[in-house]
């Protein structure tokens, strides 16, 4: 048996070579008396040996071991761009980042570094991301602009735009229907994943943005497409979905019969938080991550002058990492146990008014902790405060006492200080603490105070 630790492994230089024939193996993981955890795969041989189940090689790994070979096999820390003059070129995730907001600012838009990262981190963790905010401040432009400096365009039909129509009650327009003779009429949303699922495109990133989507209720139209993403996992390196159709609802001479949501389709929904749209239910929310864009610069001139052309990126710069909580556990244990902790004492807050949420939530705030931690694009606080921000404070809304008690218990686990009391000037005290300035989940504080105002005014809402 050997044992292989970071200080007795290093990285060969070997870019090729054969197959070696296959064997049976088996695999545990356990915990020494120290409390270290550690992979061992024995070896069997084939199934020629006399002695079957004979174990003919053991090795023991460690969890470095495990996250250095995981992250350079798996995990894009390294990408391959490809420019648009043919030439190769290796990237890190940040590079490419970089790329992407020069490429925008080139156009004549500029979004924070920060918030284009969280966005890109958003998308990797999860195809479904929202982006909230004021009329005016450039959602949609932001996916469309995203989109294009990746090579992602309407003219190669990789980006696509759906206004949302208030009519809409259902997945008609979307999905398809059948028309008086029964024949299938595909919606629009079924055509674009048909052909992202073509053996030509399926390593092509695909974007669809849902314009204005909450001008009809979400749950209406788009509940069939949420349920089925749900059932995502991973067979064979590749991530399959159900179907997206019933057997027996479509002939299998048709197209679309056994058509399922490709692992290149990334949908981002534009939302305008006024009076004039519908409000979200914990279905929609705690399946998404929502962007708020709310904060403008009007001072930002500062454009850049020089043309940047877009690069094409495959679709492994998006791919997700993690589907289920064992693989991220598996990737980096103490960091996984770190973040859930963190997550079990805000559940713990929400738990007090009935807000609390369940392991999905949980789930997609330890992948996207996790993808940041690999990809090395935010500092963790950082991240943190955008998911407290994405995942937690959208689904908290009322006029109740213990909503008021939620927000301030919230706003002291983020400024993680001297502790603001529910009594009294509590909102002075608030605004008071927020001049501080080593506030640990700073975005996350003022937002909850910006609720804390609307609680006072009888009704209180991420979306005011």
């Amino acid at each position: 048996m050997a044992y292989i630790s970071l200080d007795n492994i290093k990285k060969g230089d070997r870019e090729s070579g054969s197959k070696h024939g296959e064997v049976r193996a088996e695999y545990n993981i356990f915990s020494t008396k120290d409390g270290e955890k550690l992979l061992q795969i024995d070896t069997m041989g084939s199934a020629s040996r006399q002695i079957q189940d004979k174990v003919s090689q053991s090795i023991q790994i460690d969890n470095e071991v495990l996250r250095k070979i995981y992250s350079e096999i798996n995990l894009d820390d390294k990408i391959i761009a490809k420019k648009f003059d043919n030439k190769l070129v290796d990237n890190t995730s940040k590079e490419v980042t970089e790329c992407i907001n020069k490429y925008i600012k080139s156009r004549g838009f500029i979004y924070n570094d920060k918030d284009l990262n969280n966005f890109y981190i958003s998308l990797k963790t999860k195809p479904f991301v929202i982006l909230a905010g004021v009329s005016g401040t450039g959602k949609s432009k932001l996916v469309k602009l995203f989109a294009n400096a990746i090579g992602a365009t309407s003219e190669n039909e990789q980006y696509n735009i759906i206004s949302v129509k208030p009519d809409w009650n259902d997945s008609t327009e979307l999905f398809g229907y059948k028309n008086i003779n029964d024949e299938f009429v595909p919606g629009k949303l079924t055509e674009i994943i048909s052909r992202a699922s073509s053996s030509e495109n399926v390593n092509k990133p695909y974007f669809i943005c849902l314009d204005e989507m909450n001008l009809a209720r979400v749950e209406y139209y788009l509940s069939e497409y949420l349920s089925i993403i749900e059932s995502r996992e991973f067979k064979d390196g590749e991530i399959v979905t159900d179907l997206l159709f019933s057997k027996d609802y479509l002939p299998k001479e048709s197209k679309y019969y056994d058509l399922r949501i490709p692992e290149n389709i990334y949908i981002i929904g534009t939302v305008n938080m006024d009076d004039t749209t519908f409000a979200f239910s914990r279905k929609v929310l705690d399946r998404a991550n929502t962007i708020e864009f709310s904060d403008v610069d009007l001072d930002s001139l500062d454009f850049e002058e020089e043309e940047c052309e877009p690069i094409a990126v495959d679709n492994s710069f998006f791919k997700t990492s993690f589907l289920n909580i064992k693989e991220a556990l598996v990737a980096d244990d103490n960091f996984v146990r770190e973040i859930n902790k963190k997550v079990k004492e805000i559940n713990a807050i929400l738990k007090t008014g009935n807000k609390n949420f369940g392991y999905r939530v949980r789930d997609e705030i330890v992948f996207y902790m996790l993808e940041n931690k690999i990809c090395e694009l935010l500092n963790e606080d950082i991240a943190f405060d955008y998911q407290i921000m994405q995942k937690i404070l959208p689904t908290i809304s009322g006029s109740e006492s213990i909503i008021k008690g939620i927000l301030i218990d919230l706003f002291n686990y983020c400024i993680e200080g001297e502790k603001v009391s529910g009594n009294g000037d509590y909102m002075n005290d608030c605004e008071t603490k927020l001049k501080a300035e080593n506030i640990k989940y700073k975005k996350s504080a003022e937002k909850i105070l910006m609720m804390l105002r609307g609680y006072q005014d009888g009704f209180t809402s991420f979306w005011a």
